[in-house]
């Protein structure tokens, strides 16, 4: 009898152990169950949001596309023609180089200061590259996949590449300018320029031949510069064409 309280004692303490168990394996089931569902719902929200900022960039980037396709259609109407002008140019440069190796009788001299006002004449061939270089400095290039962004840097490069092949015309035909002075009129090559009537007097003043070589070699180079100058603009049209058309085929711009 006297043993009994003890055995009491101990059955409940083995029951609250049991109770305190359960309670420990039912808040440990319920935080796993807390910690699941806040999982989920930041899983979730991070979904939510990647899709939205998704969203937001394919919007965009076809919004930039259609602006980038403007741009580039410029470039290949003016690319068009500067391709033609070159070639008139490299034609007419090549018949007076030919007539400046005949005999100076032979000479015409209204063919001479028109042949010398198409040397002087350039193609003002600006880039339209106001979306690219918006692109670039505000990092929205990254709405494109690689394969298109690499199209746009190529693009990018041969610009700067045809860009500094007409420099290099300018170049030319500045320094063959102090030597033209002395040998022509240039009050004429200005009337021609502007399709004026010829009022002032057309001579031609080349008094030796070393004088006269080295008029020929300085138009020679001209004709070269724009020789080269006139590959990159075929080059700058392909890439212009094929980038027009991955633009317009990846985002459906027709």
């Amino acid at each position: 009898m006297e043993n009994q309280p003890l055995d009491l004692d101990q059955t409940m303490e083995e029951s609250n152990a049991k109770e305190l168990k359960v309670f420990k394996k039912r808040n440990w089931k319920s935080y796993i169950k807390e910690f699941f569902m806040l999982f989920l719902a930041i899983s979730l929200g991070f979904f939510v949001e990647n899709q939205r900022e998704a969203y937001v960039e394919n919007k965009s980037a076809k919004v930039l596309a259609q602006s980038m396709l403007e741009d580039l259609e410029q470039d290949r109407k003016a690319l068009q023609e500067g391709i033609l002008f070159m070639e008139e140019k490299d034609q007419n440069m090549d018949e007076f180089l030919r007539m400046l190796h005949a005999p100076g009788g032979d000479w015409d001299t209204v063919a001479f200061y028109k042949s010398m006002t198409m040397v002087f004449s350039t193609f003002p061939f600006s880039p339209t590259d106001g979306t690219y270089s918006q692109m670039k400095s505000s990092g929205t290039l990254r709405y494109f996949d690689q394969r298109l962004v690499n199209k746009m840097n190529a693009y990018d490069n041969q610009l700067k590449k045809t860009v500094f092949r007409d420099e290099l015309i300018e170049k030319a035909e500045w320094e063959l300018v102090p030597l033209a002075a002395t040998l022509i009129n240039f009050e004429v090559t200005g009337e021609l320029r502007f399709n004026k009537p010829i009022t002032k007097e057309t001579y031609i003043k080349i008094q030796d031949q070393d004088t006269l070589d080295l008029f020929i070699n300085k138009v020679a180079v001209v004709r070269t510069m724009t020789g080269r100058s006139l590959q990159e603009y075929k080059a700058q049209l392909l890439l212009s064409e094929d980038l027009i058309k991955e633009i317009k085929d990846k985002y459906k711009l027709y």
